[in-house]
């Protein structure tokens, strides 16, 4: 041990060798670039030999830095990483989740406090994005997606089927109330999900399965997630989809009203998605345990 260089020397030996530039390891450790060339003069001095070949405001490691650095990196590596690991077990039990701002909103938050209510040390982060591909499931436990349950390399269990009917606030419920399902379409305004994809039920399927004859309003509101989407109806501004299990307490609680008691049903629906072995964990059962309202299915496609 005694033959150890200089720790934080060597911390900024290997930004600067992995970022390329003095410039950049500065940046990434948040000091001054003359603080960056001190502690590279130091290990030098300690080392005995030149690591930066230096010409004018250019530098470049020498051979002898790119060995050394090959040699040191994974260690440095492991001893991060057991760091890291030491850390959050001083912290408690956590839990990263992904998922949609929507589901997050209005079904993920109110499960989770009550999961937090009966686990006091654990630790939960949410993180949201609109589209799959921004959720890491890398950097996550675990998440909440939409699809037909097949993800690769990860294991999911369905949380809320899709079961969609068509929303909106009391004071709109009462002006289209009586009306026909044609004219719901015609006048609404409806509230229509930007999804490129049509990989949930939009009002096009509606129309298709449930006014076939409607002609389509000019007024509407495009809206880029589910979140918003509910949001715009409570606010009264319009119709939108709402997914049975998501909207449950707010249709419960009267802040919103189903229009039509004959839903659009798939196979498709929310899922828990993760690794195996976190699916096999206490975690996720007590997840799950949380998770565990289910719509139960009244009507076919």
């Amino acid at each position: 041990m005694r033959g150890l260089p200089p720790l934080k020397a060597l911390r900024v030996f290997e930004a600067c060798i992995r970022l390329g530039t003095f410039t950049a390891a500065a940046r990434e450790l948040n000091v001054g670039q003359p603080a960056i060339s001190h502690q590279i003069q130091s290990l030098e001095n300690d080392l005995g030999l030149t690591l930066f070949e230096r010409n004018g405001g250019v530098t470049k490691p020498t051979a002898e830095a790119l060995a050394y650095h090959a040699r040191i990196a994974s260690a440095l590596t492991d001893i991060a990483m057991a760091t890291r690991s030491l850390r959050e077990r001083a912290k408690g039990p956590s839990l990263t989740l992904g998922t949609y701002p929507g589901l997050a909103m209005f079904w993920l938050m109110p499960k989770l406090a009550n999961l937090r209510s009966s686990d006091s040390e654990l630790s939960v982060r949410v993180v949201t994005a609109e589209r799959d591909e921004h959720i890491s499931l890398d950097s996550v436990d675990c998440a909440i997606l939409f699809g037909d349950g097949r993800w690769n390399g990860m294991e999911a269990r369905m949380l809320i089927p899709e079961v969609v009917v068509p929303v909106a606030s009391p004071s709109v419920a009462t002006k289209l109330a009586f009306l026909s399902r044609e004219d719901i379409f015609a006048q609404g305004p409806l509230i229509h999900l930007d999804d490129p994809e049509r990989r949930w039920f939009n009002w096009d399927d509606w129309k298709l399965r449930r006014a076939p004859k409607a002609t389509r309003g000019a007024n509407g509101i495009d809206v880029s997630n589910h979140g918003i989407a509910i949001h715009e109806a409570l606010m009264g501004h319009g119709v939108a989809l709402g997914w049975r299990g998501v909207i449950d307490d707010l249709v419960s609680n009267g802040l919103l009203i189903e229009l039509d008691q004959e839903p659009l049903i798939s196979e498709r629906g929310y899922y828990l998605v993760a690794p195996e072995d976190f699916i096999k964990s206490r975690l996720a059962a007590e997840l799950l345990t949380a998770f565990s309202a289910r719509v139960s299915p009244t009507s076919t496609q």
